[in-house]
């Protein structure tokens, strides 16, 4: 890990935000710049070309939301989460990624597949959160405010959704009784308030796990393990050559058939789009309820960075051309 890039790095991404219109209010000083921009020899990109490819959706004419300026406890300065969705609203395909910030293919696989987004675009309504622990991917942490997993740690994960999913022992009350984090909140809150205009049907959420040496897919939508776009992606990563477990169970004693794992509690952001109702500020309500929820799983530390990333971006193109023929 070298810290290679100047201010210059977070000064470039000033800059495009101010020049390509993220918000009216948005100011320089919305933007501390830190001392140097982390980066690594694995080959990812900095976080600074990634948000060039990201807005080339804007460029295509997708809106561009600000979701939340990320400022962690810690960080002096604040990096944007960001969301691209398409003029055309109704019922959508959602991209996620970089939930955990050590997990890079994702990110980078979203950043090599615009032409497959924009060309999905033109068919379907689509909404993309790209890099939602910017703070995770530049500094290499996985959550807000620890750099690793750690079972005794209960690491701020962007994606919790605790606060909104309802309690299984009480299904009057939620999980938790707030966010864990401002940026869990503002990313939770964002979906549930535009689902309502952009209702997911298919959720793609590329993930990945360096504590597994075999992939899996978890499908937590509606149509669970026997869904057949989970079973698709299952052959999409074996022939990109991911090594995949077939069955037994995950680390977390989940069980696996045929590389999927069907719907879990497990209180993740991927939940909340499965869920057909939720808690908010103690009131029960719809859910997103999609019908299609799948997380990808590829071993991050058996493989190389490249492999993985073109795994990603095969099953985007994959998905996507099938969910275009639709």
């Amino acid at each position: 890990m070298n810290a290679l890039h100047t201010l210059t790095g977070y000064k470039q991404v000033a800059v495009l935000i101010l020049c390509l219109g993220f918000s009216s209010t948005v100011a320089a000083e919305d933007f501390p710049l830190p001392g140097g921009l982390v980066t690594y020899d694995d080959g990812r990109q900095d976080i600074v070309a990634l948000y060039h490819q990201y807005l080339l959706l804007k460029e295509a004419g997708w809106q561009l939301d600000i979701v939340s300026q990320s400022q962690p406890a810690g960080r002096d300065y604040a990096l944007p989460i960001i969301a691209l969705r398409t003029p055309q609203e109704g019922e959508a395909v959602w991209i996620l990624s970089g939930v955990h910030g050590e997990e890079t293919a994702g990110p980078n696989a979203i950043a090599a597949s615009i032409d497959a987004l924009r060309e999905l675009g033109e068919h379907r309504a689509v909404v993309v959160l790209p890099l939602n622990n910017p703070h995770g991917y530049a500094n290499n942490w996985r959550y807000l405010n620890v750099a690793v997993y750690d079972a005794a740690v209960d690491g701020q994960s962007v994606g919790d959704s605790s606060h909104l999913l309802i309690d299984p022992e009480n299904p009057e009350a939620a999980r938790a009784a707030a966010a864990s984090s401002p940026e869990a909140d503002a990313i939770t809150a964002y979906i549930l308030a535009m689902s309502k205009r952009y209702p997911p049907i298919v959720s793609l959420d590329l993930h990945e796990d360096n504590l597994i040496d075999q992939g899996y897919v978890y499908s937590q939508g509606k149509l669970g393990a026997a869904d057949p776009l989970a079973s698709l992606a299952v052959q999409v990563l074996a022939e990109h050559g991911i090594p995949l477990k077939m069955s037994g169970t995950t680390r977390f004693d989940e069980p696996i058939s045929q590389g999927i794992i069907g719907p879990v509690i497990d209180s993740s952001v991927d939940e909340l789009i499965s869920a057909s109702s939720v808690i908010v500020n103690g009131e029960v309500l719809p859910g997103p309820n999609a019908d299609t929820v799948l997380v990808f799983e590829t071993p991050a530390a058996a493989l190389a960075l490249q492999q993985r990333v073109q795994a990603h971006v095969a099953l985007l193109q994959q998905l996507a051309h099938e969910l275009t023929a639709k």
